[in-house]
């Protein structure tokens, strides 16, 4: 077994090993910037910060709320305000219809919109209710408290490291493997304790389950959508109530009663539609808003990222395991020679 020579160069095992150690490391460095993860992290974090509220239970369940009164109120326009309004104007159904296309077109607009914009949005808020175990698996990324920009820079610090801790191990002492060692086994402990295997698996299904809905034609469909609502519940309350209610002779406050008792879904809706197209709102622009961040995402595999830190881990592992053997050996072969030459000066005295 070869020993340190005079100038310092480790045997050839341990060159192995320290040649390895700086591989893992350079390995580290090249995933950071190849995944793009110093813009990857904060974005991430953005987006993840956003989207928390609208994946609370109480605002998918206050969604689901509003999207029932809205489905509520175009069934209601359809099979009671319509017939029941014509006979009180003395027309026909088609006729009352027809004047509400000329002279509310944004009521006629969005009261033909609803049993198309109920269901996309009930597709939407289903398809974030289905994805919420996996959003808070990939929230808790490194961990609940710590942020997601923190990755970016953990997994570079660990290359730089590794690095060091390579070219320390080329030369004689305990420095080098003491380094080794320790790297690797933080680097193994920390994937395993923080569980960032099957976190960084479920971001990674996330972003899949995300990527036929999260485009920038659903967002401009639901912009749209909610620009059709939003008119529409301003036009009814602005002008055709108080236009109808002049035309049958009604003041407001009769109106109102007379809307209560007779159409309660639309009664309830009106006033309840501001607050609820102000979460509508919300939620949209949290969509647009993050668009570019889901694009910066979606070609990264979390899941990929994180098996190589492990991996790595690993076989920084093995390289301070055999690199300790190799010292431990050289040691002993140094020991046994010096025993020997004790011996053999003995004799030589003996001889004498």
């Amino acid at each position: 077994m070869a020993v340190f020579e005079a100038g310092g160069t480790a045997p050839l095992i341990r060159r192995i090993a320290a040649g390895l150690t700086m591989l893992v490391g350079v390995v580290l460095l090249a995933s950071t910037f190849s995944n793009n993860l110093f813009e990857v992290g904060p974005d991430f974090e953005e987006m993840i910060d956003d989207f928390r509220p609208m994946l609370a239970e109480e605002s998918i369940a206050a969604a689901r709320a509003d999207l029932d009164m809205l489905g509520a109120v175009g069934t209601e326009f359809q099979a009671d305000i319509v017939p029941v309004m014509a006979q009180q104007l003395g027309v026909t159904p088609q006729e009352f219809m027809a004047s509400v296309g000329t002279n509310f077109p944004d009521v006629a607009a969005g009261v033909q919109a609803l049993p198309e914009i109920v269901p996309t949005f009930n597709g939407l808020i289903d398809t974030l209710d289905s994805q919420r175990a996996l959003f808070e698996s990939a929230d808790a990324i490194p961990t609940q408290d710590l942020p997601a920009t923190t990755v970016p820079w953990g997994l570079f610090f660990a290359g730089i490291a590794l690095i060091v801790a390579g070219v320390l191990l080329y030369k004689p002492g305990w420095l080098g493997l003491a380094l080794t060692g320790g790297i690797g086994a933080a680097i193994v402990i920390a994937t395993l304790v923080l569980t960032l295997i099957p976190k960084a698996g479920d971001a990674d299904q996330l972003n899949d389950n995300l990527e036929p809905i999260y485009t920038p034609e659903l967002v401009a469909q639901a912009g749209g959508a909610l620009d059709t609502v939003t008119a529409m519940g301003a036009q009814m309350q602005g002008e055709m109530l108080p236009g109808l209610a002049a035309q049958m002779g009604m003041t407001g406050e009769e109106l109102n009663g007379f809307l209560g008792a007779t159409f309660p879904a639309t009664a309830n809706a009106l006033a309840e539609m501001p607050a609820a197209l102000d979460r509508f709102e919300g939620l949209v622009a949290n969509f647009a808003d993050n668009l570019d961040n889901y694009e910066t995402l979606k070609p990264v595999g979390f899941a990929g990222i994180i098996w190589t830190l492990f991996v790595g881990g690993m076989l920084t592992l093995a390289a301070f395991v055999v690199a300790s053997r190799s010292r431990r050996e050289d040691d002993f072969m140094v020991d046994l020679r010096g025993e020997r030459k004790q011996e053999t000066t003995k004799r030589d005295y003996a001889n004498v």
